[in-house]
């Protein structure tokens, strides 16, 4: 099927049968009915005052099954989710653009027909309830992120050569009245799915940027705080005029953050992507790459963006001394070396991975032989300890 048109019966059929249970989220998170009963209604519009790049475009050839994926928005890109009766749902993958009419915003979908030229688009209620079963801890997660009712751990980073502290990895932990201690990498999933990560990214970052300020004017000296990001907050508007706001009111200078993207199928190197890391790398935020090493980055791809950290994946740790462990990871320290970044290792457990890891060269490790997470108080009994 062309992006323009429906050419088969079966398309058709499909979006007939999707009633109004097919749906699209604007750039506003505004839900938006594409065919409330499938209305052959023409926009209230002249033709000569819309071109076809300002509607969507519905492209079957990009169809995949998902699954309890609700939204995803990323730059001019949108998913449309189909839901048809009694079928494990799908999505499209369509190109947004926006027009004006009246002094009002309007998203479209353009479906070249012989029976239909536009299809309405419509404001709707929507019971996100009954579409996805964690839908009632996504909305904990949101009300517990605008009250800042998470917390935030901090994990030491020791430079071996002299021992001293190199920086501390921000880890957020939520606690919920209703489904109690929920672990990261749920919560995390469940804020990428429901469209929430670049809300609980950027409100990580604001706490610890807030929070290494306050040391800092106590004199405890934390050299670099090191902040996830999902590969999905990149494409947050503004990230680099935010960041460097958030900068200029904690009084820190951008070489004292580190983002950490998690090395994943979702990085992908589009130009929204790589204008994003150099945004931040202009402004002297430095980057890391974690869980170096899983299989989804390739050279060429680190060379499109400035990466200033490697992040040894700690399953390659836990395996040390094993030759092959060993081995990989000593490729991981060359590749660090070539492109200029500082290798750093993660989840060192034992003194016989510690001595492997030194004994190679890397000099940055973080992992419990030195320290768990700890809660800022706990953070600060252990500075002065080892000071």
């Amino acid at each position: 099927m062309k992006t323009d048109s429906l050419n088969t019966e079966r398309d058709w059929q499909e979006l007939q049968e999707t009633n109004s249970r097919f749906i699209v989220l604007d750039s506003n998170d505004l839900i938006v009915s594409c065919n409330d009963k499938v209305k052959h209604a023409r926009l209230d519009l002249h033709r000569e005052d819309i071109l076809p790049s300002d509607c969507f475009w519905l492209d079957a050839d990009q169809r995949t099954f998902c699954f309890n994926e609700f939204k995803e928005i990323a730059g001019k890109e949108i998913k449309l989710l189909f839901m048809p009766s009694g079928s494990e749902a799908r999505r499209v993958k369509v190109l947004v653009e926006a027009f004006q009419l009246f002094n009002q915003q309007y998203y479209s979908l353009l479906i070249q027909d012989e029976h239909v030229e536009f299809v309405q688009n419509e404001y709707v209620e929507f019971d996100q309830g009954k579409t996805h079963p964690f839908y009632g801890m996504a909305q904990a997660l949101s009300a517990d992120l605008k009250n800042s009712l998470l917390e935030l751990h901090y994990q030491p980073q020791i430079n071996t050569v002299d021992n001293s502290l190199y920086g501390v990895e921000v880890l957020a932990r939520w606690t919920s009245d209703e489904f109690g201690s929920v672990t990261p990498d749920r919560f995390v999933a469940l804020a990428e799915e429901f469209g929430l990560i670049a809300e609980l990214d950027l409100w990580v970052l604001r706490q610890s940027c807030l929070q290494l300020a306050s040391w800092r004017d106590r004199g405890i000296h934390i050299p670099m705080i090191a902040v996830n990001f999902s590969p999905l907050s990149f494409n947050y508007p503004s990230l680099k005029n935010e960041i460097q706001a958030l900068l200029d009111q904690t009084g820190l200078l951008a070489s004292s953050l580190v983002i950490e993207v998690t090395e994943s199928k979702k990085i992908k190197t589009s130009d929204l992507f790589i204008d994003a890391i150099n945004d931040l790398h202009s402004i002297g935020v430095i980057i890391s790459l974690d869980d170096f090493g899983t299989g989804y980055s390739n050279l060429k791809r680190l060379l499109k963006f400035p990466v200033s950290q490697l992040k040894l994946d700690r399953a390659f740790v836990s395996d040390l001394p094993n030759k092959l462990s060993k081995e990989l990871s000593a490729v991981v320290l060359s590749i660090s070396k070539k492109i200029g970044a500082v290798a750093i290792a993660e989840g060192v457990e034992t003194q016989q991975q510690l001595s492997c890891l030194k004994s190679m060269g890397y000099e940055v490790v973080q992992g419990y032989i030195f320290s768990p997470p700890l809660s800022k108080s706990e953070l600060e009994h252990w500075f002065y300890a080892v000071e």
